[in-house]
């Protein structure tokens, strides 16, 4: 006996298949969006990551200028003491 026409793989009503065709498209779209976010969030980490460093340097170059420049002072370092260690 063969089986019944609604259980064979006929395809789906047309109004169903451009249901998911719709969906298809709209889930595209929010994946495509999804990651250009993630894309420029990455990008601006990445800014951020270089920016942190940049200061880190800045801060342990200004902290060694200052640390000579106490040296040479006519009072000396024992009055005045500078912590150079890097607290991060």
């Amino acid at each position: 006996m063969a089986p019944p026409e609604a259980t064979q793989n006929t395809p789906l009503a047309p109004s169903v298949e451009k249901a998911y065709y719709r969906k298809c498209i709209e889930l595209k779209r929010r994946l495509n969006d999804v990651e250009e976010a993630n894309d420029a969030a990455r990008q601006r980490k990445a800014r951020l990551n270089r920016a942190i460093m940049k200061m880190r340097l800045e801060r342990a170059f200004l902290l060694e200028q200052l640390a000579k420049r106490l040296q040479n002072t006519s009072d000396g370092p024992e009055k005045t003491t500078i912590n150079t260690t890097n607290s991060d």
